[in-house]
């Protein structure tokens, strides 16, 4: 004899004689959650959105390129630090900020999303808006101890610079340069070569040159001498290096309306359907080895 093959209205019987009590147990399920859920502490979370904008140090001279995607570059570092550190700080109050807030950094539009909980609306702006505060303090002193250290570095530079101009002027031509004269014939050969017309057809071309180019020297001097002493001042104006980080705040630490959990209704609505599907698990389960069983005896 073939065994039976078991169809669809073999195992909507057994549905059919224990849905119902499925589907209390369900409601019961849900009902229990959604009790349980209104006795937990509510949490609100509250958000920033913070924009920064980074300006390139000042340098002597113009032998360095300001590059903007360096600068970008930068301020990914920073705010890569700045998610490293924020973890193990605490707020006023000693909570963790591991625990209850998050830093979350967008390269494309340079902004800073904080997020902060609460057991309050109160609470949770308060701990945002304590984080960003907190952020920008620690953005600040970052570009101000890297910036110094720049600017020192173009310090050196400079006057490394201008100590070189010195002692290129403070070395003494030959005298013998200025007391011989060239021929007129050589002045089209020297034009030819790229020399200045004025150069080539003076009476002595080399010790006009080596004129124009102490001059040249002379003035280059002045120009590294005086950008050597504005930044010397900008050193050490009160300040100064704060103004090169601008914080922005798009969205400021919002109030929040509702708590971000517990949401009872919702873990209500998954208990139940968790339940109700279980069960229907369960039943065709058991139809299929009531089945199996018969056919074996």
């Amino acid at each position: 004899m073939e065994p039976k093959e078991l169809t669809l209205l073999d195992l909507l019987a057994p549905l059919r004689q224990s849905g119902p009590r499925i589907a209390l147990l369900a409601v019961t399920a849900g009902l229990l959650v959604y009790g349980a859920s209104l006795l937990l502490p509510p949490r609100y979370e509250s958000q920033a959105l913070v924009r920064l904008d980074l300006q390139p140090p000042p340098r002597v001279g113009a032998l360095v390129d300001q590059d903007q995607t360096q600068n970008q570059n930068y301020l990914s570092s920073l705010a890569l630090a700045l998610r490293t550190a924020a973890p193990a700080w605490r707020f006023p109050d000693g909570e963790r900020v591991a625990r209850l807030a998050r830093v979350e950094w967008r390269d494309g539009d340079q902004t800073l999303r904080v997020q902060a909980t609460g057991p309050t609306p109160r609470v949770a702006r308060e701990r945002a808006s304590w984080l960003v505060q907190e952020s920008q303090r620690f953005l600040r002193e970052r570009v101000l101890e890297t910036y110094r250290s720049l600017i020192q570095a173009e310090l050196a530079r400079g006057k490394e610079a201008l100590e070189t101009l010195r002692q290129r002027l403070e070395a003494e031509p030959p005298k013998t340069l200025f007391s011989s004269t060239s021929d007129p014939a050589l002045a089209p050969y020297l034009e030819a070569q790229g020399v200045s017309p004025p150069v080539a057809r003076s009476p002595n071309p080399a010790a006009t040159y080596l004129a124009l180019k102490r001059a040249e020297l002379w003035a280059e001097m002045a120009r590294l001498q005086a950008e050597v002493e504005k930044l010397e001042a900008f050193l050490r104006e009160d300040g100064a290096l704060e103004r090169f980080l601008a914080v922005s705040e798009l969205v400021p630490p919002t109030l929040p309306e509702s708590p971000l959990s517990p949401r009872p209704l919702a873990y209500g609505a998954l208990a139940a359907l968790a339940v109700f599907f279980l069960g229907l698990l369960l039943i065709f389960f058991s139809a299929l080895l009531r089945e199996e069983g018969g056919q074996g005896t």
